[in-house]
C-alpha cells in the first residue's frame, strides 16, 4: 500500500496485490583542523546506490507540510536482524584515517575541531543537538545516531538488500540528517524506535524529525507501518504553514 497522491478526498483502491490509499491533504587534543559552519554533513555519494523504485508522489498533510509517499507495510524479518549485516563498524572510504563518525563530527561542528594525538579521533568542537537544543564541546559526549536506525531499516526492507547497500546506508554521509551527532544519553533513549515510539524531546524539532525520517525512507525505498505514518503526519502539524 502506498500512501500519498494528489491532495484529494481519501479513497482506497484494492487489487489482488496491494492497496493504495490516497489520504487528504578523551585524549588531550593536539592539533586543529577542519572548519564547517554548515550543520549538514556533505560528502561523497555512497559507493552503493540505494535500491531503486518508481518516483514517489507527494501528499499534502493539511496546511502543514508535504510528505513524500511511502509504501505502507508490516515489518518483517525482525528475528534475523544483526548489526554486522550493515558492516558493524564505521567505514573510512577515502582512507584519510577519519572514519564516518569522525566525518560527521567534523562536518557538523560549529567550531573548528581538534584531534587527539593520533590525528584521527576528534576530541573537541561545538555540536548542537537539533532534537534537544543542547550543545557540547567534548566529542565523547556525543554519539552518531542513525535517524532511521539500522534495525528499523532492516525490518522495513533492508533485509533484502545486498551487503554493499547496507554498508552504504550505515555510512551515508550524503543524505541530510541520516547521521546526526546527538548526546549519548539521548541516543540510548531513542534506541531503535521509530516516530511511533519516540519523538524529539523538544516539540519544535518534531517537524524536522518527521520530514527527515520521511525523506530518508523515501530515498532508500524503505516501507513504513500504519502507526509510523500516522505519527509522521501528526508531527508535521508542527511545521510552519
Amino acid at each position: 500500500m502506498v500512501v500519498g497522491a494528489l491532495a484529494s478526498p481519501s479513497r482506497t483502491t484494492t487489487s489482488a496485490d496491494a492497496t493504495t490509499t490516497s489520504p487528504g491533504n578523551a585524549p588531550q587534543p593536539t592539533t586543529t583542523a577542519h572548519t564547517n559552519t554548515n550543520t549538514n554533513t556533505t560528502a561523497a555519494t555512497p559507493t552503493s546506490r540505494a535500491p531503486t523504485r518508481s518516483s514517489a508522489s507527494v501528499t499534502t498533510i493539511g496546511d502543514a507540510a508535504a510528505l513524500i509517499s511511502l509504501t505502507i507495510n508490516t515489518q518483517s524479518h525482525a528475528d534475523t536482524y544483526r548489526r554486522a549485516a550493515f558492516g558493524g563498524n564505521w567505514a573510512d572510504d577515502d582512507h584519510d584515517c577519519h572514519n564516518t563518525r569522525a566525518e560527521v563530527l567534523i562536518g557538523q561542528s560549529l567550531h573548528p575541531v581538534t584531534f587527539a594525538a593520533n590525528g584521527c579521533t576528534v576530541a573537541t568542537g561545538l555540536w548542537h543537538d537539533p532534537w534537544s537544543e543542547t550543545q557540547a564541546t567534548v566529542a565523547q559526549a556525543f554519539d552518531i545516531d542513525h535517524t532511521v536506525p539500522a534495525e528499523n531499516a532492516w525490518v522495513s526492507g533492508a533485509w533484502q538488500w545486498t551487503n554493499a547497500q547496507r554498508v552504504a546506508f550505515y555510512n551515508d554521509l550524503a543524505t541530510t540528517d541520516l547521521l546526526l551527532a546527538i548526546p549519548a544519553s539521548e541516543n540510548r533513549s531513542k534506541g531503535d524506535q521509530g516516530p511511533d515510539g519516540w519523538r524529539p524531546p523538544t516539540p519544535i524539532a518534531w517537524c524536522r524529525y518527521a520530514r527527515s525520517w520521511d525523506h530518508i525512507k523515501a530515498k532508500w525505498h524503505l516501507s513504513a507501518t500504519v502507526t509510523e505514518w500516522s505519527a509522521l503526519v501528526n508531527m508535521t502539524r508542527r511545521c510552519p504553514s
